[in-house]
């Protein structure tokens, strides 16, 4: 499992690849002096089964934290939004909807990023297409 200071790398990463700046500073002033590692259920296992993940956002407003996973959906999509503690909904790490292949990602499908997405946009593409021969960053 990762340590703090490998998910604020992992943060830092995934920052570096939002071309749009004011979406990357949007997702910025949302974001943890320091990841804050917690636990949920994990829905689609055994009725017991739990995954630790770091919360590496919040709006507070919204009731919406964006966090880093590498169990349940991750690795493949280790990036997800969840729902604060005073949701209903926060009892679980959430649907395969919520889980992303980036953190840019998972800040506009969350419903945090207020502006419009260019029909271009490659943050919806899996990495292999998004990064061509590039090295896929590790996530």
């Amino acid at each position: 499992m990762v340590d703090s200071r490998q998910v604020k790398a992992l943060v830092a990463e995934q920052l570096a690849m939002i071309e749009h700046a004011a979406r990357r500073d949007a997702l910025r002033a949302l974001l943890l002096p320091e990841p804050r590692l917690e636990v949920r259920a994990w829905d689609y296992g055994a009725s017991d089964e739990r995954y630790p993940y770091w919360v590496v956002a919040e709006a507070r407003e919204r009731s919406i934290l964006l966090a880093y996973c590498e169990q349940g959906f991750g690795p493949e999509f280790p990036w997800g939004f969840l729902f604060m503690e005073n949701d209903s909904r926060a009892e679980s790490l959430g649907m395969d909807a919520q889980w992303n292949w980036y953190l840019e990602e998972a800040f506009v499908r969350s419903g945090l990023w207020p502006g419009r997405l260019g029909a271009d946009e490659p943050m919806h593409l899996p990495p292999e297409k998004r990064f061509g021969s590039r090295s896929r960053p590790e996530a």
